[in-house]
């Protein structure tokens, strides 16, 4: 009899352990997931910051460009509105060693 209560003492502590052993695991798995969601995260606001400074980056870019496009407009711009010369040259028959008389024009911007 003595001997079914000792077995009887040591089934409730195994069953107690056991219940301990699963809780233990249930605290280490959620723990884990826990890190690795933390992990992630981490990971995951290095790619957004290092996105975010690559877009910003390439807004510069953008804007000199555009800056750039915007200069060379303005001054397409004032080359057509200035006025152009034009010279008429004649040729000389002599100089020209028997050339035909022609008439050259030279645009002088």
């Amino acid at each position: 009899m003595e001997r079914d209560i000792l077995l009887e003492r040591l089934e409730k502590k195994l069953a107690e352990k056991e219940k301990e052993l699963e809780e233990l695991r249930k605290m280490v798995s959620s723990n884990a997931i826990e890190e690795i969601k933390r992990e992630i995260m981490k990971e995951m606001e290095e790619r957004y910051r290092n996105l975010e400074a690559k877009l910003k980056e390439l807004s510069k870019t953008v804007e000199n460009l555009m800056s750039d496009v915007f200069y060379l407009k303005s001054e397409l711009k004032t080359s057509r509105e200035k006025r152009r010369d034009l010279v008429e040259i004649k040729t000389d028959d002599e100089e020209g060693g028997g050339f035909e008389e022609e008439d050259d024009i030279i645009v002088v911007d």
